[in-house]
């Protein structure tokens, strides 16, 4: 009895079918592995947007913060005349669509005052005391402002930030300078520019 050997076309055809299966296995391990890595990304990726809860802490994204330079009564102001002291202050607005808590603490708000490169008074070289608060409720496009605080036109460093410091005047005859404000680690997304004369 003589043993059936297959045709071209069996071994053709078996060929395609071994072939067509080790594909799909190839196909399903790679889409395995990189479902997987995209699985681990979410867990370690710090740029995933967080799922956001009405009352919860507020994300960034829900945040806007600008930076005022004015008078004691909280009116923007550009420029200011020898003698006047200009005030600064900031201001937050949800832009979310929901409430949110916010930290609005001394220990977390900074205001930096510079010329070109050149840093000339930061709020973190005070001497006065900070504090920690209680975080404040932001309602969906309302707008919150901190209250006016006056700059002494001094420029900070180790001895402090204030003219009973002993720190020496800016330069003023139409000098112009930028404020940034920082809240609880976001930046203001403006930066004022004003004069001096």
């Amino acid at each position: 009895m003589f043993a059936r050997y297959p045709s071209p076309l069996e071994l053709l055809i078996r060929r395609l079918i071994f072939l067509a299966v080790v594909i799909g296995l190839i196909w399903a391990l790679i889409a395995g592995v990189m479902s997987f890595f995209g699985w681990v990304g979410s867990i370690f990726n710090p740029n995933q947007t967080p799922t956001i809860v009405a009352g919860a802490d507020c994300q960034s994204q829900q945040l806007s913060i600008e930076a005022h330079v004015g008078t004691e009564q909280g009116q923007d102001q550009l420029a200011f005349n020898p003698g006047d002291t200009p005030f600064i202050w900031y201001s937050v607005t949800n832009i979310g669509s929901v409430e949110c808590k916010f930290n609005v603490g001394s220990d977390v708000t900074f205001y930096k005052i510079t010329s070109g490169t050149d840093v000339v008074w930061n709020s973190k070289d005070c001497n006065t005391p900070r504090s920690s608060a209680e975080p404040i409720l932001l309602l969906p496009n309302k707008e919150v402002a901190a209250p006016p605080g006056g700059w002494d036109r001094v420029r900070s460093g180790d001895a402090g930030c204030a003219v009973t410091d002993g720190l020496p005047a800016v330069t003023a005859d139409g000098a112009s300078y930028i404020l940034e404000a920082e809240v609880n680690g976001i930046l203001s997304t403006n930066k004022p520019q004003f004069v001096l004369n």
